[in-house]
């Protein structure tokens, strides 16, 4: 597969670098500090036309968020821990570009890029001043 189709399929975190600063500057609390450092985000991407869904969990997790959207619209999603945001998904050549906003995010947005590199999911994150790169497998 070539392009955004090269998303398509499973994904499970394997390591990320920054989370302490990004979960600070997302103001969360200590519990879900430890809980999200510890947790691995499993992604699972599908294409039906011009509109992907998204199923979002955590490894060992049952229950997931799946979110419908067409590339350029907004659309309601949530963050993980449940707040729910208005984000948008552009395509940029071979890349997911997105671009989250709520409430619980004191006035900034939130930035994600996605790519494919050497058979890995690189995400990287930006929210103000602070970034996480995070790298997946596939499963």
């Amino acid at each position: 597969m070539s392009g955004v189709e090269a998303f398509i399929g499973s994904w499970r975190e394997e390591e990320k670098e920054g989370y302490e600063e990004m979960a600070t500057a997302l103001g969360l609390s200590a519990e879900k500090k430890d809980f999200f450092k510890n947790a691995r985000t499993e992604i699972t991407y599908r294409r039906a036309g011009d509109f992907w869904e998204i199923d979002v969990g955590m490894q060992g997790v049952p229950q997931k968020r799946t979110f419908k959207f067409k590339p350029g619209e907004q659309y309601e999603s949530a963050s993980l821990d449940g707040s729910p945001m208005k984000s948008v998904v552009t395509v940029d050549g071979d890349k997911l570009v997105e671009k989250h906003t709520d409430d619980n995010l004191n006035g900034m947005d939130m930035n994600i890029t996605r790519y494919i590199e050497g058979g890995k999911m690189i995400v990287e994150t930006q929210v103000g001043d602070f970034r996480m790169r995070s790298k997946y497998g596939r499963i």
